[in-house]
């Protein structure tokens, strides 16, 4: 039996006033992973916020170039290699300027 758009938004709003993706498939003799695609399909899915973690570097990778780039910011050093791609600095930048 095909389900059209609508009844798959009314399933996702059901999950989405708390209840278990499993009890909302069971009850309408659906899938849960089938209700899963459509939340992501209907974009309504949670998202899932990039965050930092913690690193520990014990020594450098590669020794000092006195071209490379470090970004300081409080007690964090990160140094940039000067054959960086120029968008992924602009990229950690923009993550970085929201964060600190």
């Amino acid at each position: 039996m095909r389900r059209g758009r609508a009844f798959w938004k009314q399933l996702s709003d059901e999950v989405d006033r708390g209840e278990r993706i499993a009890d909302v498939a069971r009850r309408h003799g659906v899938q849960p992973r089938t209700l899963t695609w459509w939340r992501w399909k209907l974009g309504t899915l949670p998202r899932v916020e990039a965050r930092f973690l913690p690193v520990v570097i014990k020594q450098p990778v590669r020794p000092v170039d006195p071209r490379d780039i470090e970004l300081c910011i409080r007690d964090v050093t990160i140094r940039i290699g000067s054959d960086t791609d120029v968008s992924y600095v602009a990229a950690l930048v923009d993550a970085l300027r929201g964060r600190c």
